[in-house]
């Protein structure tokens, strides 16, 4: 029955706004190499390594780790265009032009510690179910994100 279903569910690309499509923040990867790490030269050659063959990777995570540099997976659209693993095998050519409406967390500025807290504690889904549950007015639940973001970065200032 599930495989059923899931012939039915189809998916859409971001929907667009007054300016430009943006989100799905989720297929965008960021590495570091921790200023603790015991191999940095080890993790640095991983990492070179990794991207020069992401072509491999993303066909071996089934077209779900998009890749930051376009241009290591060249034949992406005609890849997800015809995904032999999806029923139809259409199924996300939608996604075809994603790498030009996806964005990293903390779209427009950079992802950090306190924007991985804020975007992993729920705080703006949370600010939105409020108004919609009608526990807050928009103006009060959007006070109250700023307050709980603002305490985040305090902390993680004084860390």
């Amino acid at each position: 029955m599930m495989a059923e279903m899931s012939k039915k569910i189809m998916i859409n690309k971001a929907l667009k706004g007054p300016v430009r499509r943006i989100a799905s923040e989720h297929v965008m990867d960021c590495y570091v190499i921790w200023n603790f790490a015991e191999n940095k030269e080890g993790a640095k050659q991983f990492l070179v390594d990794y991207i020069d063959n992401f072509d491999e990777g993303f066909k071996a995570s089934k077209y779900y780790n998009f890749p930051c540099f376009p241009k290591t997976v060249p034949d992406l659209s005609q890849l997800i265009s015809n995904d032999p693993t999806a029923d139809p095998p259409d199924k996300y050519k939608v996604l075809t032009d994603v790498l030009d409406w996806a964005t990293n967390i903390g779209y427009p500025g950079y992802c950090s510690a306190g924007i991985d807290e804020v975007f992993n504690t729920w705080v703006i889904p949370t600010m939105f179910a409020k108004v919609a549950k009608g526990d807050m007015s928009p103006e009060d639940s959007a006070k109250a994100a700023e307050a709980e973001i603002k305490r985040i970065f305090e902390r993680r200032k004084a860390g």
